[in-house]
C-alpha cells in the first residue's frame, strides 16, 4: 500500500520528527535502506538495457545514458531506441517496464530525499514528509517564536503534510523493486540471446511476475 496521509487516520500517534528519529527504529531504517539499495541495482540494469537497445559499444551507450541526468530524458531516449529495436510482445514488455520504472523511481526518490519521523505508540510506523514541506514547517515555527505568536496547534502545517508508511508497506515496496530488477535483468539476457531456450523460458517467467503481469494486463486492455 502507498504511504497514507497522517490526517485523520493516524492523528492518535505520538510522533517525533528529526534527523535522529530512526536511531531507535533499526527495522524501519533497514527497510528504507534495502529499498534504496535494491533500486540502485535495478537502475543499473536499465542502463544495461539502454546499451542492449542501441546495440553499439557498451561503454559509449552507458556514458550517454548516464549523461542524460534527468530521468525524463533517459526514458525518452530509451523509448526511441525501443520503437526501432523491439516489436510485438517484446515492445509491450518494454512498455510495462517503463511504466514501472517511472513509478518505482518516484517511490525510491521519496525515501531517499524525504524527512522522517517515528511514533512512540506504534513501533511499525514510519512518518514521512517532503523536504520542502518540512522546511516550510520549520520556517513557520521560527517565525512564530520571533513574533511570540501563540497558536493552539503549532504543528498544524506538519500534520497536514505528513504521511505514514507501515513497515509492511516498505516490505511490499522492496518486493516490488526486487521483481522489477529481476524483470529488467532477465529481459536484458533475453534480448541478447533470444534464440536460447533457457532465455525464452526466463522471458516467459518474468512476464508472469505479479507486478509485471498487472501492468501487462492494463496495457493489453
Amino acid at each position: 500500500m502507498p504511504r497514507q496521509p497522517f490526517l485523520p487516520t493516524f492523528s492518535h500517534l505520538e510522533y517525533t520528527v528529526g534527523a535522529l528519529a530512526l536511531n531507535n527504529r533499526p527495522e524501519l531504517a533497514s527497510a528504507v535502506g534495502r529499498c534504496i539499495a535494491i533500486w540502485s541495482q535495478a537502475d543499473n540494469e536499465m542502463a544495461n538495457l539502454f546499451g542492449t537497445l542501441l546495440g553499439t559499444n557498451y561503454k559509449v551507450s552507458l556514458a550517454v545514458f548516464l549523461s542524460l541526468r534527468q530521468s525524463t530524458n533517459q526514458r525518452e531516449a530509451m523509448k526511441v531506441a525501443a520503437t526501432i529495436k523491439l516489436k510485438g510482445e517484446k515492445y509491450l514488455f518494454f512498455e510495462a517496464l517503463m511504466s514501472l520504472y517511472q513509478s518505482l523511481e518516484s517511490e525510491r526518490n521519496a525515501l531517499a530525499q524525504g524527512c522522517f519521523g517515528v511514533a512512540k505508540n506504534d513501533m511499525n510506523v514510519l512518518l514521512w514528509m517532503d523536504i520542502r514541506d518540512h522546511v516550510q514547517f520549520q520556517a513557520d515555527i521560527h517565525s512564530r517564536v520571533t513574533r511570540e505568536d501563540q497558536t493552539p496547534d503549532p504543528h498544524e502545517i506538519l500534520k497536514k503534510n505528513m504521511y505514514v508508511y507501515r513497515l509492511s508497506d516498505l516490505k511490499s515496496l522492496q518486493y516490488e523493486i526486487s521483481q522489477f530488477w529481476d524483470a529488467v535483468m532477465n529481459f536484458n539476457s533475453y534480448l541478447r540471446f533470444n534464440n536460447d531456450a533457457h532465455q525464452q523460458h526466463a522471458f516467459n517467467r518474468i512476464q508472469n511476475l505479479p507486478l509485471i503481469q498487472a501492468v501487462l494486463h492494463e496495457l493489453r486492455s
